[in-house]
């Protein structure tokens, strides 16, 4: 007869540890940090490449070769569909835009490369360590750097708003894996919230009001999910950043925001007017758009008179698919959101209590993507961002470990006598924990 400690261990020993994944992943989000440089992104045909795409490139190979038939069926199909609808919509303009294509397809190809190269739990907490060490790094140089009128810029070569885009799936997994991943050695999870302080004092001290919304957004996810515990942690990031602001920093570029926000800002007059002209473009040419790099030229056609601007940028991932690439294109990205968040295991077993592993794991796939959703409200170049596509990846990655788990705990578990039926992944009885 099998013991509970007996029918967990075979789960357990499949989950737990590093392999050398782990390294790999550890080194595709460390080199995030190359993102900030701008000497650091060679300019290869007119393109600035990201360093991570280096370990990418030598893992997406093997790693379609041999786990391919592992990834979640639903989700791939709708990535699929996603890149080749928005892919043909490039072809749509006046002009065939190679970087747009390049950048696409390689942030796909990222997302199934972090999640097939999650093998084990350590792999997938490398990836964290790496992601949230790099950011964190970006930060301490832009604290080191006088403050411009902007507040601290942390990128060079890209927008001054862009940080906070690099560091919230950082954040939360942050604060997700030291919550629901109490297994994990305690120095682990110490770095993984000391990494976090910097990134979030960064934040609070540009004028990235976006990112003021999406770091709360962070915190009400984690405390919401784990409630006594998640508000203990919450609140302790959120005292030892004030308190640093406070004492060693600045509150004066928030507060100008702030009251800009309250008292009425043409920014956001602005923005308004882009995404009504980007629902009236996608209306009257709803099937395949006018395509992505068109796109800021009918925006600033329609809004030049009221704004002055003759090209201007979507600043919104929906209101750009929408415009850019059509009504088909659009439903294609909510398909993604949506097989990502009703994520189900390819056994059709339902997902079980709270000692079902895939439980945990879905969850945070979930608030990744409720992050991505929020935040790519504020810009188109999410698409893209490496720090999201590595997050979800990574997410991905966790709910098919835990899919691993499960499998192999229904095969442990054998009937005590003749006849009777064994204990299926979603009866009651010990789970394998992937924390």
């Amino acid at each position: 007869m099998l013991t509970p400690n007996s029918a967990r261990a075979p789960g357990r020993m499949s989950v737990s540890g590093l392999s050398i994944n782990g390294v790999l992943l550890f080194a595709t989000s460390f080199l995030v940090i190359a993102t900030g440089f701008s000497s650091l992104r060679p300019d290869v045909m007119g393109l600035r490449l990201h360093p991570f795409l280096i370990p990418v490139g030598i893992a997406f190979p093997v790693v379609l070769a041999t786990r391919i038939s592992e990834f979640p069926p639903r989700i791939m199909a709708s990535l699929m569909v996603f890149t080749g609808i928005y892919t043909f919509s490039i072809f749509n303009g006046r002009t065939f835009d190679f970087g747009e294509v390049f950048k696409v397809v390689t942030s796909i190809v990222t997302i199934i490369t972090c999640a097939l190269l999650v093998r084990k739990r350590g792999d997938m907490v490398a990836g964290a360590i790496g992601l949230s060490l790099a950011i964190a790094l970006l930060a301490v140089k832009g604290l080191q750097e006088p403050m411009t009128r902007h507040g601290i810029e942390v990128m060079e070569g890209t927008n001054k708003n862009s940080y906070s885009m690099f560091a919230l799936p950082a954040i939360l997994l942050a604060g997700y894996i030291p919550l629901r991943m109490p297994t994990v050695p305690l120095v682990f999870r110490a770095i993984l919230i000391a990494t976090s302080l910097p990134s979030l004092v960064v934040i609070f001290m540009s004028g990235n009001r976006s990112g003021y919304v999406c770091a709360a957004l962070v915190g009400v996810m984690l405390f919401w999910d784990r409630r006594g515990k998640g508000l203990l942690m919450v609140g302790g990031i959120a005292a030892a950043v004030m308190f640093f602001i406070v004492n060693f920093g600045t509150t004066k570029i928030f507060d100008e925001k702030v009251k800009e926000t309250m008292s009425g800002y043409g920014g956001d007059r602005l923005r308004q007017d882009i995404v009504l002209s980007c629902i009236d473009i996608g209306l009257e040419n709803p099937l395949i758009g006018v395509s992505p790099q068109t796109l800021p030229w009918e925006i600033g056609r329609r809004i030049q008179v009221k704004h002055g601007e003759s090209v201007i940028e979507s600043h919104n991932v929906f209101a750009h698919i929408w415009g850019a690439s059509g009504i088909l294109c659009f439903m294609s990205l909510l398909a993604v959101a949506w097989t990502m968040c009703a994520y189900k295991p390819k056994n059709g077993v339902k997902i079980g209590g709270a000692d079902d592993p895939l439980r945990d794991a879905v969850k945070l796939l979930r608030m990744m993507v409720i992050l991505w959703a929020a935040r790519g409200m504020f810009t188109r170049d999410i698409l893209y961002n490496p720090s999201f596509c590595i997050g979800l990846g990574l997410a991905i990655g966790l709910c098919m470990m835990a899919e691993v788990a499960r499998a192999q705990t229904a095969t442990v578990r054998r009937p005590q006598h003749p006849g009777q039926s064994p204990l299926h992944p979603g009866a009651r009885g010990p789970v394998p924990r992937i924390a």
